[in-house]
């Protein structure tokens, strides 16, 4: 007997098995289990474990899609279509953040965004990377003393410059072509965050670097509750590249996007290595319009992670 339903199969001794339904059941629970952790991924506004969940959105959804699978031929239908649809829905809209944009205008400005790694001894390579660029501008985290350099190297053709120190890793950092403007630099040592207003030819517009901490269990979540009132009270248009160890469609980065009144740039790209095993997209460029821009990834240069150079607009669409 198990769950009030009993199966009786004859066995040399004449005694009941049981293992048939044990093992439909147990087959039951183990295929949950990755559905359960797909549900779990998305309710980041509930909770931040569910952004750690969604790091890992896309290959838990194979695993869902599987586990449905399972239900279906087990016989539970409905279960089974249920998460086999949500499984798909997960994997394909996941991949097609991947897939190449089309540009709806010419792309006349660009950022390049690295982060450093607080380990990262020769730094002429970077250098020469981000000047042969020609990027109009450049975010930065982990600028420790060790590559503080990088900033005096690119100062002739970046003269606006600001850093702000955070953490044992390194600092935050804004380089530009632009001049200043008289607004004052933003700059959170606690928090990883530092903005510089610029004088563009489309007017002034803020730049920001941004270094966000791992999500739970770590103060990612924190962070960005401080975060998000500082972006908030910058008047005006929001450029910000930055490591946000986190994917794109968490609820983090919807945080930001609303906090900056702006949208990602381009399409996913894996940028960081995790545990030498999977490629996962945490490093970001956000722009103020809604033109579709373009993005590509960069060589490590020593770093572990890398580069993202990010082509848009600041036109309106």
């Amino acid at each position: 007997m198990l769950y009030g339903i009993a199966v009786k199969s004859a066995l040399p001794n004449g005694e009941i098995s049981a293992k048939g339904p044990i093992m439909k059941h147990l087959l039951f629970f183990l295929a949950l289990i990755p559905i359960a952790l797909l549900l779990g991924s998305t309710p980041g506004s509930l909770h931040p474990l569910a952004d750690s969940l969604a790091v890992f959105r896309f290959h838990i959804a194979w695993f869902a899609l599987a586990g449905a699978l399972v239900l279906l031929v087990q016989g539970w239908r409905r279960s089974g279509i249920a998460a086999g649809m949500l499984s798909l829905a997960a994997i394909g809209a996941i991949w097609w953040s991947y897939a190449p944009q089309t540009p709806s205008k010419p792309l006349t400005y660009s950022l390049y965004q690295k982060n450093l790694s607080y380990r990262l001894g020769e730094a002429a390579d970077i250098i020469a990377d981000m000047r042969a660029s020609k990027a109009d501008f450049i975010t930065l985290q982990e600028v420790t003393t060790r590559n503080t350099e990088i900033l005096q190297g690119l100062s002739p053709d970046y003269s606006s410059q600001a850093l702000c120190k955070f953490a044992t890793v390194g600092g935050v950092a804004v380089a530009a072509r632009f001049p200043k403007t008289k607004a004052p630099v933003i700059c959170d040592e606690r928090i990883g965050i530092v903005a510089l207003q610029l004088a563009t030819p489309k007017g002034p517009l803020w730049l920001v670097s941004l270094h966000l901490p791992w999500p739970f269990p770590f103060e990612q979540a924190e962070h960005v509750r401080q975060i998000v009132p500082i972006l908030e009270n910058l008047k005006g248009p929001i450029i910000l590249g930055g490591d946000f160890n986190m994917v794109p469609w968490s609820y983090t980065m919807t945080q930001i996007e609303a906090a900056t009144r702006s949208r990602r740039v381009g399409a996913t790209h894996g940028t960081f290595l995790l545990e030498e095993t999977i490629m996962i997209p945490i490093d970001h460029v956000l722009a103020p319009t809604n033109c579709i821009g373009e993005v590509s990834t960069l060589d490590l240069l020593g770093s572990d992670h890398h580069g993202v150079l990010a082509r848009f607009t600041l036109d309106a669409c």
